[in-house]
């Protein structure tokens, strides 16, 4: 599908699921912190769970309740994540790891609880949202065993993120390169991978994901989490996550730099590092490691193409951002200033600034 289908497809499940879910989510993040373009963001992945539906389901029966539960776990997710991504909470790289996993472990807890037991593990809106959507779950799933295969990715995502922000809070010269690159392929895999096995859920489905499909996932969420660092990398180092993908490969190149760049809260410094070390192209993939992936998706439809969309839409934000200061006519580049046209329709369509 054209960049501007998709966009038009995300703006308007956005919108739709945004407004549904609202009030919920405004519950259960009293302190604002995910922003309306978060909410709509978010939202906008029930699309997910929507194409992995179309593809899997015999009759489209359901399509629009695993929208919804998709977004909800999407939108559960971001809630969560808005508090324990913030250096007020995980303390930075200073905080001994083990405090930090225990820090994390511990708020974490109550919402994976609420989801499985659909009942909430503690008087809070957040669980109260939790539960919501384990009922909604358990109401959608065609078994327990299905269930229970969703709820264990849910809980291995979770724990996931208990070590990604223990590893991407960490001082670059404290972990192996091995361990982030394997936080930065999980994290968002098992986040993608989650959203659209619950689209497999329903009766009206013969057979749920295949394993090597479930892989895929991981190998999609490495590229797309290192597109969503670059992009974010001057909110991310602000918020103290100083050891993703990019942030710890200009580090080795000019550390000095780096840790510069950081005192001083200065993103200009920051993404002419990124140009100056190649980062920015190193972090970018290969066309046909893209067609790879997609190829292991075949038999679930339009899921590769959103998933290429996502990806092309987050390194676009990269190269929209005010303070990029890469040349973009490279050949590494054209296939992201091709689509800008769909990738900004959606940042208007979704009241969502490109940085």
């Amino acid at each position: 599908m054209h960049a501007t289908g998709w966009a038009q497809i995300l703006t308007e499940t956005g919108a739709h699921f945004g407004d549904q879910l609202s009030g919920m989510v405004h519950a259960a993040d009293p302190e604002s912190r995910v922003l309306p373009r978060n909410l709509h963001l978010c939202a906008a992945l029930g699309a997910l769970s929507q194409a992995t539906h179309d593809a899997l389901a015999a009759a489209p029966t359901h399509r629009e309740a695993v929208g919804r539960a998709g977004a909800m776990l999407s939108l559960l997710t971001k809630v969560d994540d808005q508090v324990i991504d913030d250096r007020a909470f995980h303390g930075g790289w200073r905080t001994p790891r083990a405090v930090v996993r225990a820090r994390t472990h511990a708020f974490l807890a109550p919402t994976l609880a609420s989801l499985r037991t659909a009942q909430p593990a503690a008087a809070t809106p957040r669980c109260r949202l939790a539960a919501a959507l384990g009922a909604e779950l358990r109401g959608l799933s065609a078994s327990p065993a299905r269930l229970e295969r969703l709820l264990a990715v849910i809980a291995r995502g979770w724990q996931i993120q208990v070590e990604a922000v223990a590893v991407l809070s960490a001082h670059p010269a404290t972990t192996p390169d091995a361990r982030v690159d394997w936080v930065t392929r999980q994290i968002s895999g098992a986040w993608l991978l989650m959203i659209a096995m619950v689209g497999a859920l329903p009766p009206t489905v013969a057979a749920p994901l295949r394993p090597d499909e479930e892989q895929a996932f991981y190998g999609w969420g490495g590229w797309i989490q290192r597109a969503d660092a670059l992009a974010d990398l001057g909110k991310d180092t602000r918020d103290g996550l100083i050891n993703s993908v990019p942030g710890r490969r200009v580090w080795r190149e000019q550390p000095e730099a780096y840790e510069a760049a950081l005192k001083a809260g200065a993103p200009d410094a920051l993404y002419h590092l990124l140009v100056e070390t190649n980062t920015d192209v190193a972090c970018i993939p290969r066309p046909a490691t893209l067609a790879a992936l997609s190829a292991r998706l075949e038999r679930l439809g339009g899921v590769a193409d959103l998933l290429t969309w996502t990806h092309g839409f987050l390194t676009w934000r990269y190269l929209a951002a005010p303070a990029c200061q890469r040349d973009v006519t490279g050949r590494p580049w054209q296939p992201y200033i091709a689509g800008v046209h769909g990738w900004r329709a959606y940042a208007e369509g979704a009241a969502c600034s490109a940085p």
